[in-house]
């Protein structure tokens, strides 16, 4: 049997993100039947109700999602929900599982994880939804063990938290963003790529959330098994103070941990200090077009890393997946948004285990829902080429890499360079 680890404490977030028509999609190494505890990665025993977990969903198909509708992150939450939304729409336009619709149930946590919480309980005890899902890695936390205690799956959260990454305690709970250490590494490889041999000093601001905490930590561990020195590390809640501690530092390499619409603004207050660092990096969260539009000149060269195509792709004529994207979000007004493309993308995710799960000897259930997620390997149409998402019983990779993406004040968006570094 497996465990739970129940959380005394709201355990810091993974990143909010910067966060996918099935063709392309892999079938799961796995053909037992759902439920069988085959994998060996759970057992219906488990579960407070093993008959609800094991009963065939056969009406619509309810999604419990709480999100930040109020709060300091609504706006990027927003933008991520519309993309969401397209996927769904379209989905369901479509037919959705021969009939069964995709019916999504939205909850308000304004960001705050002990909101999340109870929205948890109400969306499986009230709501009696499928599926949960959220916005934050400091929500996933908070929901966590009441939803792997009712066996209901958390599919694709816009998260990364490193707690729920381990199977074992947490076998029902699988999210959408890379676990913050292979983030980490590969932020760490693309400065140590930029750089070469030349000498530098590297300094850290970091959002002083759940999520940019959680960044850092993970950040700090790689840099420190790899034998880096970081020479500052400053809170980012004043992007002034921020630029001018990091200055003073002689801080020529800046990793900005930032948080979805609050990450340009650093850039805008080191370019008005006249502070030019060599290079400066961000999490993929921070893709938000909107922000770095904002801040002008003082936005270029800035670096994230990438998995998805640019929506606003000059070549997207060209390339299947950018114009089935397009046309499921053409009246989206923030389609060619990275934040609106990556809640595309989770919604794609949700809708290739559904499809899988509905495939198996005991049809669509929950713990079908699990099995198809814990046994995926899918290449979605909005993908940068050589990166697919990858999970198997023992293991949740996610994200196979990322790609470096420079902001270019010219395109409007972050600009794919020097190929895919993998990071599993």
């Amino acid at each position: 049997m497996s465990s739970y680890r129940r959380l005394g404490r709201v355990i810091p977030a993974g990143a909010v993100a910067a966060v996918l028509v099935l063709s392309g999609c892999s079938q799961g190494s796995s053909d037992d039947s759902a439920g069988s505890d085959s994998d060996g990665f759970y057992s219906v025993d488990d579960c407070t109700d093993p008959a609800a977990a094991t009963a065939e969903i056969t009406g619509d198909i309810k999604v419990g999602y709480s999100l930040p509708l109020s709060g300091p992150v609504a706006g990027p939450a927003a933008i991520s929900t519309a993309g969401y939304d397209a996927r769904i729409k379209a989905y369901n336009d479509a037919g959705g599982l021969d009939g069964q619709k995709i019916e999504v149930v939205y909850k308000d946590d304004a960001f705050a994880p002990d909101k999340a919480k109870s929205n948890a309980v109400d969306l499986i005890q009230n709501d009696e939804v499928d599926v949960v899902t959220t916005f934050g890695g400091g929500q996933v936390a908070a929901m966590a063990d009441e939803q792997n205690a009712a066996c209901v799956p958390m599919l694709y959260p816009s998260a990364s938290n490193p707690l729920t990454y381990n199977i074992d305690d947490y076998p029902w709970t699988v999210q959408f963003l890379p676990e913050s250490s292979r983030e980490a590494d590969f932020v760490l490889q693309a400065i140590q790529k930029k750089m070469g041999d030349e000498d530098y000093t590297l300094g850290l601001a970091v959002n002083q959330t759940a999520s940019g905490e959680i960044n850092a930590e993970s950040f700090n561990e790689v840099a420190e098994e790899a034998g880096v020195e970081i020479a500052a590390e400053v809170p980012a809640t004043d992007p002034t103070a921020a630029a001018t501690q990091l200055k003073e530092a002689g801080v020529d390499v800046v990793y900005h941990v930032g948080l979805t619409g609050t990450c340009a603004p650093l850039n805008g207050a080191m370019a008005r200090l006249g502070y030019e660092p060599k290079y400066v990096i961000l999490p993929a969260n921070c893709a938000n077009k909107a922000e770095w539009s904002a801040v002008g000149e003082a936005g270029a060269g800035a670096v994230v890393p990438l998995f998805l195509k640019n929506a606003n792709d000059p070549g997207a004529a060209d390339d299947e997946g950018l114009q089935e994207y397009a046309e499921q979000t053409k009246d989206v007004a923030s389609s060619t948004d990275a934040v609106t493309a990556a809640g595309w993308a989770m919604a794609d995710m949700l809708i290739a285990t559904i499809e899988q799960a509905a495939e198996s000897e005991d049809g669509l259930t929950r713990a079908s829902l699990i099995e198809a997620a814990r046994n995926l390997d899918y290449t979605s149409p909005m993908f940068l080429e050589g990166i697919s998402w990858v999970s198997t019983p023992d293991k949740l990779t996610g994200l196979s890499g990322f790609e470096t993406g420079v902001w270019s004040v010219e395109a409007g968006a972050f600009v794919p360079e020097g190929g895919v570094i993998q990071v599993d």
